[in-house]
């Protein structure tokens, strides 16, 4: 392989005890290998349950990964499958964005990395994460085999850029595959640029299927030393190029 991989978690369920049952094993096994996974935490999913997985948030971190954020923004509290509503107005991307910044505090993380539930990504979002001091953004995406354009609120980068306002800037991280993805037509793409990489992300609860996981295995096995914390990634590059 050219270039670094980076695995993401996209940790939706980590209150469901099936889910968080096949996560710490492979988050133990990660350690083991000396391989740091970032965990795109949304904590607002076992809020709604009400179950604290605070414990779980900081057994994940002790272990050595990385602890991000992940939202999605939802209108209230309608978050399951058939009910859910997306919400993207400025004062829900505010709130949700904040609830959730406070709420991986307050279990005693503080976020540096973000990506956003559905890749909804645009201006608010990224102001906000300047406001609350976030330092990347991996809610952009490489571009599929498919012809794709920007929308309002989606972004499709082939290389990584700076998003700046007059209060700061945050460096924007193309995500470009997913495992499956990355089986199919992945393994051979990689961001452009200075810094060649590739961005691989799977949902928590996927590990519930053996199919995912033996993806998983199969991809950290192919992978091997070319594996690299994305906190790292993000630290090898400069302001150079603004989206």
């Amino acid at each position: 392989m050219v270039g670094p991989i980076a695995i993401a978690f996209h940790a939706e369920k980590l209150h469901d005890d099936r889910v968080w049952k096949h996560m710490y094993r492979f988050a133990s096994r990660l350690t083991k290998s000396d391989i740091i996974a970032t965990f795109f935490i949304y904590p607002f999913r076992a809020q709604v349950a009400g179950i604290d997985i605070t414990s779980r948030v900081q057994t994940v971190a002790a272990l050595g990964h990385e602890i991000a954020q992940h939202t999605h923004f939802y209108a209230g509290t309608r978050i399951d499958s058939g009910e859910k509503v997306d919400d993207l107005s400025e004062n829900n991307i505010v709130q949700c964005l904040s609830r959730d910044f406070t709420t991986l505090e307050r279990i005693g993380v503080r976020p540096r990395g973000f990506s956003a539930g559905g890749w909804l990504v645009n201006r608010t979002v990224c102001d906000t994460l300047i406001n609350l001091g976030f330092g990347y953004d991996c809610s952009a995406q490489f571009p599929k085999p498919k012809k794709l354009v920007n929308s309002a609120n989606n972004f499709w980068l082939r290389s990584p850029g700076y998003y700046s306002n007059s209060r700061g800037q945050i460096l924007c991280l193309p995500t470009t595959c997913s495992l499956g993805e990355w089986f199919k037509w992945g393994w051979r793409v990689r961001t452009e640029g200075r810094l060649p990489y590739q961005l691989v992300y799977l949902h928590d609860y996927d590990l519930l299927s053996l199919r995912h996981r033996l993806m998983l295995s199969c991809l950290l096995k192919m992978s091997g030393r070319s594996t690299k914390p994305l906190a790292n990634i993000a630290g090898e590059f400069r302001f150079e190029e603004v989206i």
